[in-house]
């Protein structure tokens, strides 16, 4: 029996190896098919295709945001140039301002800092491992997560799931009862308009056939033993489980149609709310 997975889920890891920190943030929602966005800074670009390859390859379906960022300690990772002509003029500037105004002279490191040049500059064989194992560990986190919550929606799916076979058994009861009791209504009316039993016969046969919901009934029991194989299969799933709530939700419609008595037409009622609960409850698996 495999594990259901939800589409909505969370996982953050930081790793710092070598003077590099590494923080990988991915959330998930819900969505038809698979859609993955990573979002991390330009010096990091050639590592986006190698982490959509690791996500891809674990995740069937969702939406999934990744951002990832990266901090270097020191000067670890970065280039330091200072513009020396742009320090001199500066320097120039301010002391021909501080003595035309009459004030004193400012401290140069913060006219150096001006004139200070400081690029990032990426060891690329060195930064993808430390990406990709912050990428995976996040991932596994995240798949955690959208388990734990797929098992919660399981239990909650398999409870209403038997509430429906509860629901399909008290109109098998009252189908056959409620049948007859038309089928009773129609012989007194009929009998009433002095029609002859041939007729009558054929008026009953016509309106039995409309009438019977035998064939509905089965199909929904068939239904909901797909249903439960499918749900204990475990994910991916969530398409399959969709087709086949759609087709639970055609067969209670017919049986609304159907429906010879108040009883059976209520019963009728309680099975589409509680589909329908279950159908937003699969929009949710993966």
């Amino acid at each position: 029996m495999g594990a259901l997975r939800s589409m909505t889920g969370f996982g953050r890891e930081s790793i710092t190896k070598d003077g590099i920190t590494v923080k990988v943030e991915m959330k998930s929602v819900n969505h038809r098919h698979k859609e993955i966005n990573i979002k991390l800074p330009r010096q990091l670009l050639f590592a986006e295709p190698h982490v959509r390859r690791v996500i891809s390859e674990s995740i069937e379906r969702g939406k999934v945001d990744v951002y990832i960022q990266i901090e270097f300690e020191g000067l670890e990772g970065r280039e330091v140039n200072l513009n020396r002509e742009l320090a001199i003029a500066l320097w120039n500037e301010v002391k021909a301002f501080a003595k035309d105004v009459g004030v004193p002279l400012p401290n140069l490191s913060s006219i150096i800092r001006e004139a200070l040049e400081i690029k990032s500059e990426v060891d690329e064989e060195k930064i993808l491992p430390i990406i990709l194992e912050a990428t995976e560990e996040a991932l596994q986190k995240l798949i955690t997560f959208r388990t734990e919550e797929g098992e919660r929606l399981k239990l909650d799916i398999l409870k209403r799931l038997g509430k429906l076979e509860e629901l399909v058994d008290k109109a098998n009861s009252i189908a056959d009862i409620a049948i007859e009791e038309a089928k009773q209504k129609l012989m007194d009316r009929l009998k009433e308009l002095e029609i002859d039993d041939q007729r009558i016969a054929q008026e009953i046969a016509i309106m039995l056939d409309k009438l019977d919901v035998t064939e509905e009934l089965v199909r929904l029991q068939s239904h909901f033993k797909a249903f439960e194989e499918t749900v204990r299969q475990g994910s991916p799933c969530g398409r399959k489980l969709d087709f086949i709530i759609q087709e639970m939700l055609r067969e209670a419609n017919t049986l609304g149609v159907k429906a010879a008595s108040v009883k059976l037409s209520m019963i009728v009622v309680e099975l589409k709310t509680e589909i329908e609960k279950i159908r937003e409850q699969v929009q949710n698996i993966e």
